[in-house]
């Protein structure tokens, strides 16, 4: 396997994020401010798309019956 400082990286730090979080909501919510604060630290800010998630709503649906 092709093994790059940036993948090292990455590595321990969901590693950090995992050890330190609760729950998948607190990983996420973390793994977001982390790369907030590393891209802005580079100059530069991330901006997330806002996407329906239709999945999760037929499967809300079909739960009513």
């Amino acid at each position: 396997m092709i093994r790059s400082e940036i993948l090292k990286e990455k590595d321990r730090i969901q590693t950090k994020l995992s050890e330190e979080s609760v729950s998948i909501h607190e990983y996420l919510e973390r793994s977001r401010f982390a790369a907030r604060e590393v891209a802005e630290s580079y100059g530069f800010f991330l901006q997330y798309a806002e996407m329906p998630n239709m999945a999760l709503k037929r499967s809300a649906e079909t739960r009513r019956f």
